[in-house]
């Protein structure tokens, strides 16, 4: 009898943590949960050591991410996501696990100016390159309707591709630079 308690408790507590986020969703009929897909493109700027000069690597690349996270407090929202990233320069390519902590102006980024910073570690996965990634920027989101809104970001971005399996400053490429990006928020 006591484990069939322990196990009626169980699915209590269970049913009520899945349930919870759906109360509070109806109850204050507001935005709890946020989606971003964003296209970014972006220019290298990062002075590196190439054939024993210092060189600017003059590349560029582009990413597409897919962000979901969840509101807290109204105007931070705290997502994870996954992207694919192209560096045309050296055709390297990589897939970006990030974190973001976004700050808006306005409760819940509706016509708000906010702040961005996210990290990540790319995933080696067949010809997709290992390493870390990086970003700081502002940006605004324009509302469509309450659950649609387009979103500008201007940003610098910090990238490190590892190109051999000894993680050694030799064989690393950083791809820092300055981009812009579009997308679309729900």
């Amino acid at each position: 009898m006591k484990i069939l308690e322990i196990l009626n408790q169980r699915i209590l507590i269970i049913s009520v943590l899945v349930c919870f986020p759906l109360i509070i969703q109806a109850q204050e009929d507001k935005k709890l949960y946020t989606s971003t897909n964003i296209l970014e493109i972006y220019i290298n700027t990062e002075e590196s050591l190439i054939h024993d000069e210092n060189q600017i690597n003059t590349g560029w690349g582009f990413e597409l991410n897919s962000l979901h996270g969840i509101f807290i407090f109204k105007k931070f929202v705290l997502s994870a996501g996954i992207g694919v990233n192209f560096n045309i320069d050296e055709e390297y390519k990589s897939l970006p696990a990030i974190l973001e902590i976004r700050y808006s102006l306005y409760d819940y980024g509706v016509n708000s100016p906010f702040v961005l910073l996210n990290t990540g570690k790319n995933i080696k996965i067949g010809s997709f390159l290992p390493g870390q990634t990086a970003k700081l920027g502002l940006g605004y989101n324009f509302e469509s309707d309450y659950n649609f809104q387009y979103t500008i970001e201007f940003f610098k971005i910090s990238k490190t591709y590892y190109t051999s399996e000894v993680q050694d400053v030799d064989y690393n490429y950083p791809a820092d630079g300055y981009g812009i990006s579009v997308g679309i928020t729900f």
